[in-house]
């Protein structure tokens, strides 16, 4: 009979023949597809769209919590150490890794022959200013349209744009996984006090589990706080508000007054068991608003309060199960409340003349008169919109841009470091008729690999993945 670990050997043999099949079919699709011109495979050269699609870049496990993560490489020189973006450790290497090549991706030239690009959407298109070239960005103004950036965020014709629930997380950059702790600082999950029956029990699927159970006179909160690892040879933190860092960017420091805090945040985890008649709480604050979500497991029903003011809920009536993902999002002036990928709530929240005041303390999670088991407990920031570093912007600042008829307005996920409409600005505009089509799937994402001492570059399987 065979043993537990010739049988796991077996499903992951056959999962990597399934895989590779799915992969070559693919690849005779696409060239079949592209004979007729339809299809186009490109490959991204620069940074200005990570994390969302890489250019060159090196792949990097961090020494201390274990994390991988990818820096840009086509920038040169390459930084000796890599700063890791989940703990902080500074002490990674980044000269021994190779150079992966940029993603190939694949173009739908005949996306936009029926209809126009829509907002929030990845076009590709020929450089304005090197028409040769192509180039893709995320289209954010729409012919006609007036567009402004205000603190981080995109305004179009004086209103803030928001973003769908799915389109948050193809944006979302990664802040905290708690499956990847640090095992030198404080973890930054905690209980609130002391006496908090908050703790880890154990992991599946490389998933940390969080177990607490709590009588039904007090609620036990477990609360995340953030904080920035400090330099020298001592494994310190303190706290600090999310920033607008980007690890991929390790080449190109810069200053500290040009770094902003962010409160556009985002908190994704999975309620993997819960018992009893009790309460499940969620709590989340851009540093001016609280709101509380109560999970009521004995009457299957769903509240939310703002500042203690209940919301109306569409629907409240929800019965909880395990296994239930739960995500709680800040992004774009909206406070937004969704199980298992449907959005439950979405309160626009009003408008502010001046920057909210940061917290070190933006999520928090609560249990009262039932036991509950969390796990792959994540916490996510959106893109920052904010001046390119280097460059002389022509088209950023507080005086609105009107576009034209056939004109529409391009940025990039990378906006520390991206050229996009914020430098090309008026004198070159991103006409209809320079839109080549749509970019539909990243089909060739590369990893490093070694076989008898040499390293090879293969295709990562677990990032093939369609383009948002």
């Amino acid at each position: 009979m065979p043993t537990r670990k010739t049988r796991m050997r077996s499903a992951m043999l056959r999962a990597a023949i399934e895989k590779a099949v799915v992969f070559g079919l693919l690849l005779l699709i696409c060239q079949t597809w592209a004979v007729d011109g339809f299809l186009r495979p490109y490959t991204i050269t620069g940074a200005s769209m990570a994390p969302t699609l890489l250019g060159e870049h090196r792949q990097v496990v961090c020494g201390d919590c274990g994390i991988e993560f990818s820096c840009d490489s086509s920038y040169r020189p390459v930084a000796p150490r890599a700063v890791c973006p989940n703990c902080g450790f500074a002490g990674n290497d980044l000269e021994s890794p190779s150079d992966l090549s940029g993603d190939r991706v694949l173009v739908d030239r005949s996306a936009y022959r029926f209809r126009a690009p829509r907002r929030w959407e990845a076009v590709a298109f020929r450089h304005p200013r090197q028409f040769a070239e192509l180039a893709v960005k995320r289209v954010v103004g729409l012919p006609g349209e007036t567009v402004e950036i205000r603190r981080g965020d995109v305004y179009i014709d004086g209103r803030i744009a928001r973003k769908p629930l799915a389109l948050q997380f193809a944006l979302a950059i990664p802040v905290d996984d708690a499956n990847f702790a640090s095992e030198k600082l404080p973890p930054r999950w905690q209980g609130e006090n002391e006496a908090s029956r908050w703790k880890i029990a154990g992991e599946t699927k490389g998933k940390r589990r969080l177990f607490c159970e709590s009588p039904a006179d007090s609620c036990d909160w477990f609360v995340y706080r953030h904080a920035r690892r400090l330099a020298g040879p001592e494994a310190r933190a303190e706290p600090a508000p999310v920033e607008d860092t980007l690890a991929y960017n390790q080449n190109r420091p810069r200053r500290v007054e040009d770094v902003h805090a962010v409160c556009d945040l985002l908190l994704s985890f999975q309620l993997a068991k819960i018992e009893g008649g009790g309460k499940f709480f969620i709590r989340a604050t851009d540093g001016r608003t609280v709101f509380r979500v109560e999970l009521d497991n004995a009457k299957k029903v769903v509240a939310v309060f703002r500042d203690d003011i209940p919301l109306e809920i569409a629907g409240s009536s929800r019965p909880l199960k395990d296994g239930m993902r739960i995500a709680v999002s800040l992004f774009d002036r909206q406070f937004l409340l969704a199980f298992d990928d449907r959005e439950v709530l979405a309160l626009p929240l009003e408008e502010v003349a001046e920057e909210p005041p940061s917290t070190v303390e933006p999520f928090a999670l609560g249990v009262r008169g039932l036991s509950a088991i969390v796990e792959d407990l994540r916490v996510f920031r959106d893109v920052y919109y904010t001046e390119p570093i280097g460059r002389v912007p022509c088209g950023w600042g507080g005086v609105p841009i009107v576009l034209g008829g056939d004109e529409y307005y391009v940025l990039g996920d990378n906006s520390p470091i991206s050229e996009d409409s914020r430098t090309w600005g008026r004198h070159a505009p991103i006409l209809c008729n320079s839109l080549l089509g749509k970019p539909l799937a990243v089909i060739f994402p590369a990893r490093s690999d070694s076989f008898f001492g040499r390293r090879f570059q293969i295709p990562d399987l677990g990032r093939i993945r369609y383009i948002r």
